[in-house]
């Protein structure tokens, strides 16, 4: 029988996500048993940080609220349409987010995603060379956060050395702790500016070309016969950025980590390649990258025996949830050619990354890479977790590489 918040220790009714819950970027055993007993004891936490929220911790209890955004909406909604001014795509609900979504899906298309593949994997090789050549390196800050930089400066065809600029902008972002209105004002504070910049150059050169990338094809885009505002086409290319590059980065770093700490597993992808995207996807569901997504309670809400209020911050936490042992045998464990892997570290529902199908593909190029050119690595010293609470990945991983 589900216990109520409201009758559990303190250290249960008022759970929150801590420093001391990790070590480095990936999470321990102290804090695999607390979510553990959570989800048996608690599955409906509550927290008084950030001014008060509740955390559903239950693969089951997770993805039903995903999927019902008229429980559960977007924190926040920003448009009414007219051109859907000042929108913030993840902080839409349908149908007004149906309309964004469409639009990006054209953008992360299979077809477009293998034409991508190939440029991908020589920027991947070429971050990886000076490393491999010298026999060291911090990989999360030599590959993990350029790579994904430059990956979006591509897709958003921003040029070869925007990616610099990007990278300097994202580590700003990903230094704020866990406040979803702070971390929304930095996001538009750190990229509004480029992505203004990028449209009034393509305006003025008349290079506005839907079939050539995603900000041109929001500035191409209609949404009832009109045109979206320049407010609009900045959130969503705001949105691309700060999505894109963070969780790609920190997903990628503590793969790498992983990897590094297990010999055997290094050599078994090594002798069996093509377990690596397998292998990816239980990586991500052992350390999800982007933790736990917020929500609104639209209503009252009776849950395992607790009232979550109206207007209450809902958090999902697909961290839990993918470690829920109703879904996932033997959770804990890391098993390469797990199947089924129904993982939610992508989200679900209306707000599954739209993004995921391009984050995959840099996933697995840079760890085919990795593995393809060594015979093996190893840390090489203690790595560092990056800072902040919203994200769960390195800010340095330093590797001793053995080139094959």
């Amino acid at each position: 029988m589900d216990t109520p918040a409201a009758d559990l220790p303190a250290a249960h009714a008022d759970w929150s996500p801590s420093e001391e819950n990790f070590e480095g970027g990936v999470r321990t055993p102290e804090f695999i048993g607390e979510v553990g007993r959570l989800r048996s004891e608690c599955p409906v936490a509550h927290s008084d940080l950030f001014g008060g929220f509740y955390s559903l911790t239950r693969y089951a209890d997770v993805a039903r609220a995903a999927l019902d955004f008229r429980t559960y909406p977007s924190r926040q909604q920003f448009a009414r349409i007219p051109a859907l001014t000042g929108i913030v795509p993840g902080s839409l609900n349908p149908p007004e987010h149906g309309l964004y979504r469409k639009m990006m899906r054209t953008y992360f298309s299979p077809d477009r995603m293998a034409a991508l593949s190939p440029m991908l994997r020589q920027y991947a090789v070429e971050h990886l060379a000076p490393m491999i050549e010298r026999g060291h390196g911090d990989v999360a800050r030599e590959l993990c956060q350029p790579f994904p930089a430059r990956a979006l400066s591509a897709l958003l065809n921003l040029g070869d050395q925007a990616h610099v600029e990007l990278q300097e902008q994202v580590k700003q972002f990903e230094a704020v702790d866990w406040d979803p209105d702070q971390v929304n004002a930095i996001i538009f504070t750190i990229f509004s500016q480029h992505i203004a910049r990028v449209m009034a150059e393509r305006r003025a050169a008349g290079t506005v070309d839907p079939d050539s990338d995603l900000i041109s094809g929001a500035m191409s885009m209609q949404v009832d016969g009109e045109p979206l505002t320049d407010e609009a086409i900045i959130s969503i290319g705001v949105s691309v950025i700060g999505a894109g590059h963070a969780t790609t980065a920190d997903a990628l770093s503590t793969s790498i980590y992983r990897l590094a700490t297990d010999p055997y597993l290094q050599a078994r992808l090594r002798r069996e390649p093509d377990l690596i995207p397998p292998a990816i996807e239980e990586f991500l569901r052992l350390d999800a990258p982007l933790p736990e997504m917020s929500r609104d309670a639209a209503v009252d809400i009776e849950l395992h025996g607790t009232t979550i209020p109206a207007g209450s911050l809902v958090a999902l936490n697909f961290g839990s949830a993918n470690l829920d042992p109703e879904v996932f045998e033997h959770p804990e464990a890391c098993i390469i050619d797990r199947s089924p892997n129904r993982h939610l570290s992508f989200g679900h529902g209306a707000h599954q990354c739209a993004g995921a199908p391009m984050a995959r593909i840099e996933l697995v190029v840079a760890i085919e890479e990795l593995l393809a050119r060594t015979t093996g690595f190893e840390l090489d010293g203690a790595a560092q977790r990056a800072p902040g609470l919203l994200l769960n990945g390195f800010s340095s991983v330093p590797l001793r590489l053995t080139p094959r």
